[in-house]
């Protein structure tokens, strides 16, 4: 190709980029190559610390190639005890040690939001959002909220898998 028809290809290609269809294709293609999951509670510290950490472990044990993070949308200072002591009877290492905010970077380009509280409407513009609003506290009933928790992960993991064949 000459340097004249390069230049004239490379600046249709910049202008394409620039169109809105064009960036809101990008941008779901950037969504669907994500690897990560966002799991959202109010306060950061017990259910999405539960549903993250078995997430991760079910993630790794299927070779998913898939990570869950954590938040709250006014995270507390320390992980819930019920939360902590669960997994640890439980003997599921969980990843969060501190319980952190929810924010506009761990929302962009994740494949999915899943709340067990609701949300801002801004970070419904970022990415897929699922709620799970059937999970009771993990300090009213760990055993039960754990369970719930595995019985969403589980189907969330089957459209995951499902997905990604159709692809």
């Amino acid at each position: 190709m000459s340097r004249i028809g390069l230049t004239l290809a490379l600046g249709l290609v910049m202008a394409w980029r620039e169109m809105p269809e064009a960036q809101d294709r990008n941008a779901e293609g950037d969504r669907m190559h994500s690897s990560q999951i966002v799991f959202v509670c109010e306060h950061g510290a017990a259910l999405s610390v539960v549903a993250a950490a078995y997430f991760n472990k079910l993630a790794r044990e299927q070779h998913l190639g898939l990570q869950a993070i954590a938040r709250g949308t006014t995270p507390q200072e320390d992980i819930a005890v019920s939360a902590r002591d669960g997994l640890k009877a439980d003997g599921v290492p969980s990843e969060t040690k501190q319980p952190q905010a929810l924010s506009a970077r761990d929302a962009s380009h994740v494949l999915r939001i899943v709340a067990f509280c609701p949300l801002p409407g801004r970070y419904r513009k970022m990415a897929p959002v699922e709620t799970w609003n059937d999970v009771p506290a993990t300090s009213v009933n760990y055993p039960l909220a754990r369970d719930t928790i595995l019985k969403h992960i589980n189907e969330l993991m089957r459209w995951l898998n499902r997905d990604r064949a159709e692809k």
